[in-house]
């Protein structure tokens, strides 16, 4: 009987394993920075490989050498010669960018990254899982290059037209915590991200740029918290998720609105912030949904305007029970249940109790975690080695799914909502 030939299988990669595992064999064609970078210190870097095809993998890489490190980062893969040179012309009339050494190129990306660290400010979550493989590892074969950091050695923070509020508000808080009081500046105006395509200038001989913490109003925090109410104690447990169970117990004040309690479960659990989100009796499509309302939305059932409705609106009795979404692909559901209302009026929360480490994001929900769960304990699986390349964990480095720090949380809450400390009478 002759024997059957099968052909080999070959299993084609993702292109974000793809980069994982093999970008690093393909040679560098190009590397381009904006020509102000040493000037402005944000820097756009573009990282260039060529395939024997001829095709083009590439990453950007947008990063803040004030303090912020890497805060964006995205790829192109396997594109076609013609769209890449079409790509960079594009670019290039939005911003003058220049070729320089991989070498330069390296150091620009490295030196953000390692002064954003001093201060605790992590890169993009996509740099960690897969641009950072795009680059060379940062060893001794790499020739060093001094780049400077920060503003007058110190870390300055430079608001970014994305940046709201409460993002500029945790970032300026950071810096107060591993700066400390007097050792950074926040600078007034912003340079864009990517895609922007109005590149506004800025003066470095302008004092007006510069101003203190204490200067700074971010109205909305500011106000509310001039105001105190009762406090509501709740329990907020992530559905799904066993093994440990993921839940904190905060008190928030009442007069607090929807997205002020969005930021702060935001906080306390560890998630980014990089997902829409809605609360709602019974979970997504009950009434009423409360939620940033806009075109899309807007007037499918009971809506409420997230930034509009105080907590006191909704919760009225001890023991009611309120689900919060977030990530709509995802789909973390969150139970909340009110456990006290209490009598003591406060103007600020606080996290009194938690367990279980939050899920990193984009993992596929409370399954995909489970299975990614499964995947960190058991080192024979094939997966092994990408999921904690996909988390950014060291060879020697673990996932504990039980991990969580009380004090460094409630430390993190302390320094969000006591920004002006000077004016504040809460």
């Amino acid at each position: 009987m002759a024997k059957n030939n099968h052909g080999k299988v070959v299993q084609m990669l993702s292109p974000e394993n793809y980069i994982r595992k093999k970008a690093r064999t393909l040679p560098i064609n190009q590397c381009l920075v904006n020509e102000d970078w040493e000037e402005h210190k944000m820097a756009q870097v573009l990282v260039a490989r060529r395939h024997t095809t001829g095709n083009m993998t590439l990453c950007f890489y947008l990063v803040d050498l004030m303090c912020l490190g890497v805060k964006d980062t995205y790829f192109q893969f396997n594109i076609p010669f013609s769209d890449y040179l079409e790509l960079v012309d594009d670019a290039n009339t939005q911003m003058p960018r220049v070729e320089i050494s991989y070498e330069l190129a390296h150091n620009i990306v490295h030196a953000g990254l390692e002064f954003a660290e001093e201060y605790g400010f992590k890169p993009h979550k996509d740099f960690t899982s897969v641009t950072r493989f795009m680059l060379e590892e940062d060893t001794e074969d790499i020739e060093l290059i001094e780049i400077e950091c920060g503003l007058n050695g110190q870390p300055a923070y430079m608001r970014g037209p994305y940046d709201d509020d409460a993002k500029a508000t945790k970032i300026i808080a950071q810096l107060e915590r591993t700066a400390g009081p007097g050792n950074y500046s926040v600078l007034d105006k912003f340079e864009d991200g990517f895609d922007d395509d109005d590149d506004d200038e800025f003066d470095d001989d302008d004092d007006d740029e510069f101003f203190d913490q204490e200067e700074w109003d971010n109205e909305g925090l500011q106000e509310i918290l001039k105001t105190k109410s009762p406090g509501l104690q709740f329990k907020i447990q992530l559905l799904g998720v066993d093994s440990p169970p993921v839940w904190r117990q905060v008190i928030v004040p009442s007069h607090y609105t929807f997205k002020f309690f969005h930021d702060i479960i935001q906080d306390v659990f560890g998630w980014e912030n990089d997902h829409l989100y809605c609360f709602s009796p019974k979970g997504w499509g009950s009434s009423p949904q409360i939620m940033e309302i806009d075109e899309d939305n807007l007037g499918k059932g009971k809506t409420l305007e997230s930034s509009e409705t105080p907590l006191s609106d909704i919760f009225k009795k001890k023991g009611q029970n309120f689900i919060y979404t977030y990530d709509f692909g995802d789909n973390w559901d969150h139970q909340i249940v009110l456990e006290e209302i209490l009598q003591e009026e406060i103007s600020r929360p606080s996290c009194i109790d938690g367990k279980g480490q939050c899920p990193p994001e984009d993992c596929g929900g409370a399954s995909g975690y489970e299975n990614l769960k499964a995947i960190l304990n058991n080192p024979a699986s094939a997966e092994h080695e990408d999921m904690k390349g996909w988390l950014g964990l060291d060879d020697d480095e673990t996932w504990d799914p039980g991990e969580f720090n009380l004090r460094e949380v409630q430390e993190m809450l302390a320094d969000f909502y006591s920004l002006d400390k000077e004016t504040n009478e809460a």
